[in-house]
């Protein structure tokens, strides 16, 4: 049996960290602008075209899915 220590405070920020992230990348997408992030020290700008942000977007489409 698998036990989750998570507790409902984290589990509700990593829900919301999620929601923010595909927010983010619809934004970026839609306006054609970079998303600005911290990486290895160092401020990096990314294309939010990058097959790198489409799990944010597909992850937020199934959860949608089985939540009707």
């Amino acid at each position: 049996m698998i036990r989750d220590n998570q507790s409902e405070f984290s589990k509700r920020a990593n829900a919301a960290m999620k929601e923010t992230r595909k927010v983010v990348v619809e934004r970026a997408r839609k306006h054609s602008t970079p998303i600005v992030l911290w990486r290895d020290g160092k401020i990096v700008e990314l294309d939010p075209f990058s097959s790198e942000f489409d799990d944010a977007i597909d992850e937020t489409t199934t959860d949608n899915a089985a939540d009707k």
